[in-house]
């Protein structure tokens, strides 16, 4: 049995598919493939966004690898895009089956329930897609009891099973294939990579997240807890990928600093193995504010835990701050704005560069915390800084909220992307948002010391035009952003 897991360009359903700079590598797929692998199910992974491929391009990869199933992972933002392959390749290829996953499906999973939709997966996917997969390479179309599934009956009515509980041992988890996908040549923005030289791969070590942000589904999606892998068993990870030449890694955790006691074997035992990977993470401003305390007072071991990091390759953390305003601020991330200084300054002081994210249009926003925000991006003085407007997805607090409160003006998933305003308060109007959003962009990445810092790390001329493009678009119509 075979599945093509295939990732979606934006506005490939209009014909106008542009190359973005920025695309993670699909790692939800790399999950999956790695337990169907294990299974002895044969996998193929087209990041079709990465490659900027239209409609036409995938089909032929299509009629080339001839799967049995084709999976997708439903970002909100793409949904209407995906509905667009999918009944595409229904007409196209009648026998191929189409499984879909991921956030917008948790969701609102009823917004597939479509004639070309065959599979729809709730939850964690990897054990029951493989169930799925194992009894259809046995002849055996039933699928009752498989967790999370929706799939019609007889009668053509769709029905499900309830959500399997979280999985909570890691390290089982196979190693991942990122060989699958490895030639697609990603980049990062958080350090200069000369792709003749160096590999750029991102990965997930747990999943799970309790802060609760908003804004964000996660805790809903993957639980409130932390779910990790052992530091011996993300090892592992980093030694294979060193062995395909990768050389920067990011961890793509919702929030990799739980345990400061897995922090510091992590990287005590990726000095101890001498591993040449550069490598960065996430990070809430709580976690590491309660690790800068506890050495403060005295009380952790005698190790400077951001130090360590360093040494051990770390050279990046992301640190949502998203407000400057000190009630929405403190709401959101259990912090203080003088707490929020003293983080990312430690982390700039050990060497690791400090990038920062910041919403505009968060709840109880106006025009005066919307600027508290911006002045705090531009005095913080982060390595790097993203700006977006708040998008409610659906699942989310905000979305709850705004939607109760009549604040939404469409309900076009497309355009629930961090880019487009999709809602109107009484504070805060469309045109406010796009503003501040495109007057924060150029705020921060046209100060000339941002620009003379990035000059001195260039070190190629494909890397000066890369920046050199991403400037002006960034620029004229912020579209950078857009993918």
């Amino acid at each position: 049995m075979k599945i093509s897991f295939i990732t979606i360009p934006n506005n490939i359903s209009g014909g106008n598919v542009e190359k973005s700079m920025l695309v993670s590598p699909p790692i939800t797929h790399l999950w999956l493939a790695a337990v169907l692998l294990e299974a002895g199910h044969e996998v193929d992974i087209l990041d079709a966004l990465s490659l900027a491929m239209g409609i036409e391009e995938i089909e032929k990869h299509i009629e080339a690898e001839k799967p049995d199933l084709v999976g997708f992972t439903v970002f909100t933002a793409f949904y209407k895009e995906v509905l667009f392959v999918t009944e595409r390749f229904k007409k196209r290829f009648p026998a191929l089956k189409t499984v879909v996953g991921g956030y917008h499906v948790n969701s609102i999973p009823e917004d597939f329930y479509l004639p070309y939709i065959d599979y729809i997966f709730e939850g964690e996917a990897e054990f029951s897609l493989r169930e799925l997969m194992n009894r259809l390479s046995d002849g055996n179309n039933d699928c009752d009891g498989i967790p999370g599934l929706n799939t019609k009956n007889d009668l053509g009515e769709w029905q499900k099973t309830p959500v399997a509980p979280f999985r909570t041992d890691m390290d089982s988890q196979p190693i991942l294939p990122y060989e699958l996908i490895l030639d697609n040549h990603y980049n990062t923005w958080w350090t200069s990579i000369d792709p003749s030289k160096e590999k750029y791969m991102a990965t997930v070590s747990g999943k799970g997240c309790p802060v609760g942000c908003s804004f964000c589904d996660i805790g809903k999606t993957e639980g409130p807890k932390i779910r990790a892998m052992s530091a011996e068993r993300l090892i592992r990870e980093f030694e294979y990928l060193q062995s395909l030449g990768v050389t920067h890694v990011e961890l793509r955790d919702a929030n990799f600093t739980t345990s400061r006691k897995h922090l510091i074997e992590l990287a005590q035992a990726m000095i101890e193995r001498n591993l040449k990977i550069e490598w960065g993470c996430s990070s809430t401003l709580g976690n590491l504010r309660f690790m800068l305390k506890k050495e403060a007072r005295g009380t952790g071991g005698g190790i400077n835990m951001l130090e360590l990091l360093y040494q051990s390759g770390c050279r990046f953390i992301f640190l949502g701050v998203e407000s400057g305003n000190p009630e929405i601020l403190f709401r959101e991330k259990k912090v203080t704005v003088e707490e929020t200084f003293q983080v990312i300054n430690a982390v700039k002081k050990a060497g690791i560069q400090a990038h920062s994210s910041f919403i505009f249009g968060l709840e109880d926003d106006t025009i005066e915390t919307m600027q508290q925000t911006m002045d705090l991006s531009l005095a913080l003085k982060p390595d790097t800084a993203s700006y977006s407007i708040a998008s409610p997805y659906p699942g989310t607090k905000l979305y709850d909220s705004y939607h109760e409160k009549g604040y939404l003006t469409t309900y076009d998933w497309s355009l629930y992307n961090a880019i487009e305003p999709v809602f109107e308060t009484e504070y805060v109007k469309k045109d406010d948002l796009k503003r501040f959003l495109e007057d924060a962009h150029r705020r921060f990445y046209f100060r000339p010391s941002y620009i003379f810092s990035k000059a001195l790390k260039v070190r190629s001329f494909q890397q000066f035009f890369d920046h050199a493009k991403f400037a002006y678009k960034m620029f004229f119509n912020v579209t950078a952003y857009k993918n």
